[in-house]
């Protein structure tokens, strides 16, 4: 097979082409990337008891069945920690630390007591099968890496406590499986007073946590913190607010993401409106940022998933940096999920006018001058008084209609007058170009927002994907430029689904060969979901699975990594994109070019690629994804290591005048060559 590029029709193409999206959804967030194992740490637990309402039941009627269901929140702030010995645990209210979290535990010790708290291990499922199967409710999942340092810190305030205070990690049948840390306790008083610790790990191992009382007396505790004393950004001054667990943000970076989507996904929209994200919960100092329901408990069986905000936008943003990936907030239109929940607010509401003012508050946070701008000034107080140089926002997630179309032209004027170097991206709702909704959801916006940028989605199967792969072929270059913020080569509303295997990297890779060709028009694109927790997912196709210990990337990751960072700034034409199962995309840079090979046939495939306008040199180097088995896949257990099945093999490559490969069977080939210079 003789595949010709031509450099001499080299089109320019996205800078921000490969990007992540990351949304609080499979215990990302709490129970993965915050750095804090505790779970219920300022005791702000909620669960959501779900009603039928008739009134929503004859409007819904032609709708989805959750729609006619009504959320009632209700607090729990002592769920998931436990006491045993001699002592009681009980809530008060009574002068909180913070007003945001208004409850705190008090334990009652008259002799020896322990206080548990088994961390994040994903819990139950409301359903038997299907992708929300989970039995987890009752195992540890507090992890700890033999040798390693770990850090215990707490808010208390001594009523009239004496004795003694330890913290430590037990295993299953009780035996401490660090060193203890001794707690300093402070003498009685009316104060607050934040504590600190630490212990060693004397195996590895997952666990629970435990804190041991001897003596007598009542103390008040709240914020409670346990986590590797190693975690991102350590000794940094600007890493002031919540921690991030080191090893899944060290899997981020070797993406190399240009942009970063946060916090979502449904999370934005909420299960309710006063349940829709608000990023101004989750600045400032980690003790006075509240904890909600987060929407994706909806599929537990105890309907509890805590948001604690510890990491929020604050520590988004820094992500970002670190990263050298740009941020994509997408902030609340005034819809809750329209797939959840008929709640609107528009023009002339207050509560409208409240978000709307959230948008604009961002980018002041975000940008804005710390002399002249309070909320420039807490983005300064927090340890980064230099602008996060934002320069893009998203309004709505996955939102659709005559009224969300309504609300983004109010809301994007009142950016756009304020700050017109923005850019906006506007959702068209649950699917992508050419499908059956799409043309009639675009109808609302076309021609009123030209410079704006459109998010599309979509989770399809891997034949739709690889058949899908000219997608954007005939989009009209004249039309708003295409971000596709969601996709996979996976349906997750079908509960006979898959986890992520072989077929759906292959199929990934063949769809990306198609997107990188129209990457002048589609100008960025974020797989989705990013990150699972084993045990807690509700999701099955996740690009990194981890536990509380170590950390596993799927194929599909590594067909990202390797795309990400194989992609030049233009696209190079060739005759033939796809020919015989086979799918090509040329890119350069100037310096090298990047050539991808994907084989969807199950025979090896001779493959040369020849180039006019410009030469090759003799030396690249050629990185093969490869498997026969199309249900394979990489594999990680609730406390097991990482399996590897399946991961890239990169080998030098000689080139003389053409690249000449044999592509073997169901593989994805990339090679990156150096180009002469004249």
């Amino acid at each position: 097979m003789l595949i010709k590029a031509d450099f001499n029709a080299a089109k320019k193409i996205s800078p921000r082409f490969y990007g992540i999206f990351f949304e609080d959804i499979n215990f990302s967030i709490d129970g993965g990337m915050n750095n804090n194992q505790i779970v219920n740490k300022s005791c702000g637990a909620t669960h959501m008891e779900f009603r039928k309402d008739l009134a929503y039941l004859y409007a819904a009627i032609f709708h989805a069945r959750r729609r006619y269901r009504t959320r009632v929140e209700k607090a729990d702030p002592l769920r998931y920690w436990e006491m045993s010995g001699e002592g009681e645990l009980g809530a008060s209210d009574d002068a909180p630390v913070a007003t945001e979290n208004p409850v705190y535990m008090t334990v009652n010790v008259a002799g020896k007591a322990y206080l548990r708290n088994r961390g994040y291990n994903g819990g139950d499922s409301t359903e038997r099968k299907g992708r929300y199967l989970r039995r987890n409710s009752l195992k540890p999942a507090i992890g700890v890496i033999r040798d390693a340092g770990y850090d215990v810190a707490f808010f208390v305030k001594n009523s009239n406590f004496t004795g003694t205070l330890e913290c430590y990690v037990e295993d299953k049948d009780g035996k401490p499986v660090t060193t203890k840390a001794e707690v300093k306790v402070a003498r009685s008083g009316t104060d607050w007073v934040k504590v600190t610790a630490s212990c060693r790990a004397l195996e590895t191992c997952i666990g629970t946590f435990v804190a041991c009382f001897e003596g007598n007396g009542t103390l008040n505790l709240t914020e409670w913190y346990f986590g590797a004393s190693e975690y991102w950004g350590k000794g940094d001054p600007k890493w002031t607010g919540g921690r991030l667990r080191k090893d899944l943000v060290e899997a981020l970076r070797e993406l190399k993401p240009k942009f970063m989507r946060f916090p979502g996904g449904c999370l934005v929209e909420g299960c309710t409106l006063d349940n829709s994200y608000d990023w101004k919960l989750t600045v400032g100092p980690v003790e006075k940022r509240k904890s909600k329901f987060n929407l994706w408990g909806e599929g537990q069986r105890d309907h509890t998933y805590i948001q604690s905000n510890e990491i929020g936008f604050y520590e988004y943003f820094l992500l970002s940096e670190d990263l050298g990936a740009e941020p994509l907030p997408i902030l609340n239109a005034g819809l809750a999920c329209q797939g959840r929940c008929f709640e609107t607010v528009t023009e002339g509401d207050a509560e409208f006018e409240r978000r709307k003012q959230n948008i604009l508050d961002l980018i002041e946070y975000a940008n804005g001058d710390p002399a002249t701008s309070n909320w420039a000034k807490l983005r300064a107080d927090s340890g980064h008084p230099a602008p996060f140089n934002l320069k893009m926002i998203g309004i709505g997630n996955e939102n659709f209609g005559e009224l969300y179309n309504k609300n983004f032209d109010i809301m994007a004027k009142a950016v756009k007058d304020k700050y017109p170097e923005i850019e906006i991206v506007w959702s068209a709702g649950f699917d992508c170009y050419k499908h059956k909704n799409y043309e009639n959801t675009r109808s609302c916006f076309d021609g009123k927002h030209p410079d704006a940028i459109v998010d599309d989605h979509f989770y399809r199967t891997p034949q739709w994907t690889i058949e899908n792969a000219g997608l954007y072929d005939d989009y009209p270059r004249d039309r708003n430029r295409i971000f596709l913020g969601e996709y996979a080569a996976n349906e997750p509303w079908n509960s006979e689904v898959l986890w992520n295997n072989y077929c759906s990297a292959l199929a990934e890779a063949a769809f990306l060969t198609g997107l990188e060709r129209n990457a002048d028009i589609v100008v960025m694109s974020s797989y989705a979901p990013l990150f699972s927790r084993v045990g807690g997912e509700q999701w099955k196709h996740n690009l990194i699975n981890y536990n509380s210990l170590y950390v596993m990337k799927t194929v599909n990751y590594f067909v990202q990594q390797y795309y990400s960072a194989n992609f030049g700034t233009e696209y190079i034409p060739v005759d033939c994109a796809a020919k015989d199962g086979v799918y090509t995309s040329v890119t350069s840079d100037g310096e090298y070019a990047y050539v991808k090979a994907v084989n969807i046939n199950r025979a090896e495939m001779n493959y040369a690629l020849e180039i006019a306008g410009a030469q090759f040199a003799e030396k690249a180097t050629h990185t093969v994804i490869q498997c026969d088995d199309d249900e394979a896949r990489n594999d990680l257990g609730y406390d097991t290591e990482p399996i590897y099945r399946i991961a890239p093999i990169t080998s030098p490559k000689e080139v003389s005048g053409a690249i000449e490969l044999v592509l073997a069977p169901r593989s994805v080939n990339i090679v990156k060559v150096a180009l002469k210079k004249n």
